[in-house]
């Protein structure tokens, strides 16, 4: 098994990856299409980054990214949001149904306040000049490994290529949120080193020195 930095090339095999590790997630019920583009993003955008586990031709795990260098611009959720807004609204079209599930259910605010944001309706905050107080850092957006193949270790490979990656950027520290009743991944993630910063009723804030 191999891992290595991710090219538009790997896009296909990345979102079958994705959809075989989360069947019942909103985007992987939106399509093949739709999480081709949220993907891409993490590609494509100077600040998103992508590495991907293979396997004799096989993508088995992958992880995606974003790159912190500058105060004042959105969080992940908003620039992936932002970016595949057209395939979103598309594949609802397609697939009206989907507008009820769990995902959509709890955040209908951030849903509208991208519309609004789409369509100009909402000023774009001003990027701030960066601080004597600002440090670069990557936080970890996204790690899917094929159902098949979990239980190997490979997520916790992934995490070290992220970390070692992020510190070679000259990062000295990666941030993560993930939902309390993931105990699994939470458990992943203090295995690996990660420690709770905050939580509130529905995540954890986690975070590593590197």
């Amino acid at each position: 098994m191999t891992i290595q930095k991710s090219v538009i090339s790997d896009l296909p095999k990345i979102t079958s990856c994705h959809i075989n590790a989360f069947p019942n997630a909103l985007s992987s019920k939106l399509g093949k299409r739709f999480c081709n583009k949220m993907l891409s993003w993490y590609i494509i955008s100077d600040r998103g980054t992508m590495f991907h586990a293979e396997e004799n031709g096989f993508i088995v795990g992958y992880v995606g990214g974003i790159v912190g260098k500058q105060p004042g611009l959105p969080g992940a959720a908003t620039s992936i949001t932002q970016f595949s807004f057209s395939q979103f609204i598309l594949s609802f079209l397609y697939r009206p149904w989907l507008i009820f599930h769990p995902e959509n259910l709890n955040r209908y605010q951030f849903i509208f306040k991208n519309l609004k944001l789409k369509l100009g309706l909402i000023k774009k905050q001003k990027v701030q000049p960066a601080t004597l107080q600002f440090s670069s850092r990557w936080g970890l957006v996204v790690i899917g490994v094929n159902p098949i193949y979990q239980g190997k270790g490979i997520g916790s490979e992934l995490l070290k290529e992220f970390e070692q990656s992020a510190k070679n950027d000259g990062v000295k520290e990666v941030t993560l949120s993930v939902k309390k009743t993931n105990s699994q991944a939470i458990s992943a993630y203090k295995k690996n080193g990660w420690k709770t910063n905050q939580e509130d009723n529905v995540s954890l804030t986690m975070h590593k020195t590197l």
